[in-house]
């Protein structure tokens, strides 16, 4: 049953590599199999206020969002052979796959929900820099590896693990997300009444 929890931060692991490495380094030459990501979904989500209208297509057709979940499948795959001696680690990544594409669809198809529930996705496309918040489905390794950037005007999660409720022991027990991320950038000035 320990596969469970490695599996959680195996998968939140390679979400923030992937996304910091691959997605938007090497994404940055168009010439790229990763272009995708940065040039297309990036632009897009600008142009349309977090909103991501590709998402309406077809899953595994030959685009961005395409490309992603072909990614995702790709990487499930890879991990199978591994089933027979650490069948918890492996469903663990199965399931944080799924998640990651499920979370990342709703995001796009529905901005408020992301703004409340994603934050740190949310700052990651409509936040001064695009080169951080690199984590999608929970903030886990923005916080570890010192990417974690509030805008200063956006909801924030409650705790570093980016879960909407803890019992109240756990959450005395946690660090403010504060103490570990940073507002870049200036609040929007309030209009006088």
């Amino acid at each position: 049953m320990i596969g469970i929890p490695l599996g959680l931060i195996t998968a939140n692991a390679v979400e923030w590599g992937m996304h910091k490495y691959v997605l938007h380094e090497a994404g940055r030459n168009r010439n790229s199999f990763w272009a995708f990501h940065f040039h297309e979904h990036h632009r897009v989500v600008r142009q349309h206020a977090f909103h991501d209208p590709n998402y309406r297509r077809f899953a595994l057709g030959w685009h961005a969002q395409g490309k992603e979940a072909w990614s995702l499948i790709a990487a499930a795959v890879a991990v199978a052979p591994l089933f027979p001696i650490a069948p918890f680690y492996v469903a663990t990544l199965w399931y944080c796959a799924g998640n990651y594409y499920h979370l990342h669809k709703k995001a796009h198809d529905h901005p408020e929900w992301a703004r409340e529930h994603l934050p740190w996705h949310y700052d990651h496309h409509l936040g001064r820099n695009a080169d951080a918040n690199w984590c999608v489905t929970k903030p886990w390794f923005d916080y570890l590896m010192g990417t974690r950037e509030f805008m200063p005007d956006a909801p924030r999660e409650r705790n570093v693990l980016g879960l909407p409720s803890l019992p109240g022991w756990l959450a005395r027990r946690l660090p403010d997300p504060m103490k570990y991320g940073r507002v870049v950038g200036r609040a929007t000035p309030q209009a006088a009444p």
